[in-house]
């Protein structure tokens, strides 16, 4: 596999944990989580139990989207002849707007977009009910996890002709800090509180590097496919 796939794949996981940790789908998932923590038994690991088949089945959702979305268009010989030619220069203001959304340049107009109603969604159905659960709670994609995923996952997917191991590691990505937030469930409710203020923390910091690193991304790739600078 070549170096650019790497920095794909790398760029893909990130992102996950960065569209995870934001405010509205860390919000999303904490009242999730919480439900699970009230409806899951008194059995010690049933919340992580739960919590780990929540974060699957997020993943699963990100995996299918992506693997149709990214698939459908591969298949288009006229699309695919222009991400093998022009990928990595189509790619390039794709990574430059998705950073410039991520500092604020745009305002907070964009509000995302609902797939399902989720507001009466109710998990009758044991740890089965987690699994789907977390597969409906993401297809209700918030601003920031709708950014993410449709203007930096599905173009990276389709330049690199990865339907499939681009979104399963952003899906990935996503459930890693949802199962860190069923892991201090399973300890009790009061520690949700210390590792939400940690992953706001994170996100504070982490987030302004993330935009800045796709910035210069996109420039580089700029430079070398558009420019031919190197």
């Amino acid at each position: 596999m070549s170096v650019e796939f790497w920095a794909a794949a790398l760029t893909a996981m990130w992102t996950g944990i960065i569209t995870s940790v934001s405010p509205c789908p860390l919000a999303t998932n904490i009242v999730a989580l919480t439900y699970i923590s009230r409806h899951s038994g008194s059995h010690k690991l049933a919340v992580l139990l739960h919590g780990s088949l929540y974060a699957l089945g997020r993943a699963l959702a990100y995996i299918v989207i992506g693997f149709l979305l990214v698939k459908s268009l591969l298949s288009a010989p006229s699309f695919s002849f222009f991400m093998q030619k022009y990928g990595n220069q189509a790619l390039s203001p794709v990574l430059v707007l998705a950073g410039m959304y991520m500092l604020g340049m745009f305002g907070r107009d964009f509000v995302g977009f609902n797939l399902l109603d989720l507001s009466k969604f109710k998990a009758k159905g044991g740890a089965v009910s987690s699994l789907i659960m977390g597969f409906l709670f993401a297809l209700a994609f918030c601003p920031i996890s709708a950014a993410l995923y449709f203007g930096v996952i599905i173009p990276l997917s389709a330049s690199n002709s990865a339907p499939f191991s681009l979104p399963l590691l952003y899906g990935l990505g996503t459930a890693l800090p949802v199962i860190g937030l069923a892991v201090a469930l399973d300890f009790g409710l009061k520690k949700i509180s210390a590792v939400t203020g940690l992953a706001g923390k994170f996100e504070k910091h982490a987030k302004p590097v993330t935009a800045w690193v796709f910035i210069a991304a996109g420039v580089y790739l700029a430079l070398k496919y558009i420019f031919i600078l190197f």
